[in-house]
């Protein structure tokens, strides 16, 4: 079980503006910092923030 998840938006446009680095890089992170067991990083559908 994990204590924390952060949520990375996975929807067309964020994926046309390279959300999958966004995941990588945080996912490097979490490695780095041995928190592998502790956060997930979870690609999710849209949030519709865009259209706001």
């Amino acid at each position: 079980m994990y204590r924390s998840h952060v949520l990375v938006c996975g929807g067309t446009g964020c994926t046309s503006s390279n959300s999958a680095a966004i995941i990588e890089a945080l996912e490097s992170e979490i490695k780095k910092h041995g928190l592998e067991n502790e956060v997930k990083v979870v690609r999710t559908g849209c949030f519709g923030l865009c259209a706001r």
